[in-house]
């Protein structure tokens, strides 16, 4: 207080939030938004819904934290080497439907199989053996046997 009875105020100081960011953000052919990750585009995670993967399996997936999946799915930047991560699987998926249905792979993805000595594919690629999964789809594009 101040002699005469009233308060001194202090200089407003300048708020400590930050501004929100503008998002580098497109829509696709749905209307949906997809992440554009600089100059070359791409990094899309539609592809989660296409799969039917909850949050956790699809960043398990990826691999990176559910938080982080989260982040980037509400329009944060994707780091180069989840753009990567993500391209990959969108190739695998459009590999995996010329041999599937596209409706089934989702849960392929995540069922015991007896090629991969009953890991799910899922797991293979978490271990970092996503070539025994290309190696399937060579040979079953081929016809050659197993």
């Amino acid at each position: 207080m101040v002699a005469n009875g009233t308060t001194r105020h202090s200089p407003k100081r300048p708020s400590r939030r930050r501004k929100p960011v503008a998002r580098k953000r497109q829509t696709n052919q749905s209307g949906k938004f997809q992440i554009v990750d600089g100059p070359r585009g791409g990094g899309e995670l539609l592809i989660r819904q296409r799969l039917g993967f909850t949050r956790p399996q699809f960043a398990r997936l990826l691999p990176i934290s559910e938080r982080s999946l989260a982040a980037i799915e509400k329009g944060g930047e994707a780091g180069e080497a989840v753009t990567r991560s993500i391209a990959q699987i969108q190739r695998l998926v459009k590999a995996l439907e010329e041999i599937i249905d596209p409706k089934v792979i989702g849960s392929w993805l995540t069922t015991p199989n007896d090629s991969f000595e009953g890991l799910k594919p899922l797991e293979v690629i978490e271990r970092g053996e996503i070539d025994r999964i290309w190696q399937m789809i060579y040979e079953l594009r081929s016809g050659s046997p197993f």
